[in-house]
């Protein structure tokens, strides 16, 4: 190995507009650097107090003031600033919204502390994690490893029935999409192939959003990296291109899913599952993901002061079981239960908008905005393109297909930092050590 190699590998290189600090990657560990392994992965010692919390988001609390009093500037950067401005407005919409509806102090506490937590945990990865790639990768695994701790040391009745779904599927592919970064560079094949090997596995585990995350974010990252060196006056129709193959892609693996998941080679579960969500009108989207039927619903029916902190009113579930009838979607289990009465959202940005109104949603709405901003600016010669490929779309997902809470909580923050990291490289092709 030359000399120069040897320089880039033992050179930890900062960050956009930050200098880079020399040292092993063996040695010279900073409390910097313990701080992003041991942070996110003690998330896994969690207990009750204000709703269920975990011995991070206390250890994010303390940092916070130190974080910001060191670096300060860091939050005044484009679009941190405005990231927590909006924050700022939607916790206001939350407190103004539990106070007119008069919601249980168990649950405005919960409601309040989520939005802080969460924005507490964005800004101290930003400051701390993203000043160099080697905090930022230290960061990402000990995210990943909290995560599946977690599952092994306490898992939730939940886990326990679907463990790849719910507990180890995104921190496996997590780990792995950092390596296959690290080791691949610009291999197609050393992408494609274990990339393909994912897909499978969570297609076999029942995971399709998953699967379909990391099919998207192979396309995208070969797509870039094979096109990097087209001239800038190509960009438009460059991008028109990738729309058309991730729109083919994606026809393509549905298709293609949906012939073998019919054949039962998926197993039983997920057959009987794809014929329930593809029984009625709307297909797949709304059968999969109906409680939009739901919460719809409630936002029409308040749209800008929300329903409050974990708002209850089974008139909604009630509403989303009679129009999944109307649709003539039937149940994946033929004896299912009874709703809850909790609103039903299983949402990022319509779960803030039914609980704090207009200010809840136009923050992901901001950033999922953003996300795509972000992505059609990518040239192909970012670092780690594989990695910010796999957040940006399982971001884009979970904005509108998942729920806020453990353990999304802590992945949103470092997948948020993540994409706003992305935004600042500018196409730089730094090496990544």
């Amino acid at each position: 190995m030359s000399a120069i190699a040897n320089s880039q590998i033992n050179t930890r290189t900062a960050l956009p507009g930050l200098p880079a600090r020399p040292t092993c990657l063996t040695t010279n560990i900073s409390l910097g650097d313990a701080f992003c392994v041991l942070v996110p992965l003690l998330q896994f010692v969690r207990f009750d107090l204000i709703g269920e919390m975990s011995l991070s988001d206390f250890l994010i609390t303390m940092a916070l003031p130190l974080a910001v009093w060191r670096h300060s500037e860091r939050l005044r950067q484009k679009p941190v600033s405005a990231i927590l401005s909006l924050g700022l407005l939607w916790l206001i919409s939350q407190i103004i919204t539990d106070l007119l509806r008069g919601s249980a102090p168990e649950d405005y506490l919960r409601g309040w502390s989520k939005i802080l937590l969460l924005l507490a945990n964005f800004a101290v990865v930003w400051i701390v994690a993203c000043r160099s790639w080697r905090r930022f990768v230290l960061y990402g695994v000990g995210l990943a490893v909290g995560l599946i701790l977690q599952f092994y040391i306490s898992p939730s009745a939940e886990t326990q029935i679907a463990p790849w779904k719910f507990a180890l599927g995104v921190p496996v592919t997590l780990l792995a999409m950092t390596v296959i970064s690290f080791a691949a560079k610009g291999n197609f094949l050393g992408i494609i192939l274990p990339v393909t090997a994912l897909t499978v596995l969570h297609a076999f585990e029942d995971v399709r959003s998953l699967a379909v995350v990391t099919f998207l974010a192979a396309i995208f990252t070969v797509f870039h990296l094979s096109s990097s060196k087209v001239q800038r006056g190509f960009r438009i129709a460059r991008l028109g291109f990738l729309t058309i193959v991730i729109a083919c892609g994606l026809w393509g693996f549905m298709q293609v899913y949906s012939y073998y998941a019919e054949r039962g080679l998926f197993g039983e579960y997920a057959q009987r599952k794809l014929a329930a969500q593809t029984s009625g009108t709307g297909g797949l989207l709304l059968g999969g993901r109906s409680e939009i039927l739901g919460s719809s619903q409630a936002i029409l029916d308040s749209p800008l002061l929300g329903h409050g902190s974990w708002p209850r009113d089974p008139i909604y579930s009630a509403i989303l079981d009679e129009r999944r009838k109307e649709l003539g979607f039937r149940d994946v289990e033929q004896n299912s239960g009874p709703r809850d009465d909790l609103i039903p959202t299983h949402s990022y940005v319509f779960g803030a908008w039914v609980e704090a109104g207009l200010g809840g949603a136009l923050f992901w709405l901001f950033f999922l905005r953003f996300t795509i901003r972000t992505f059609l600016h990518v040239s192909g010669s970012e670092p780690f393109l594989l990695l910010f490929a796999f957040g940006g779309f399982l971001m884009v997902w979970d904005t509108f297909f998942s729920p806020l809470g453990m353990p999304t909580r802590f992945v949103a923050p470092f997948l948020m930092a993540a994409i706003v990291l992305l935004s600042t490289l500018g196409g730089t092709s730094e090496e990544i050590w």
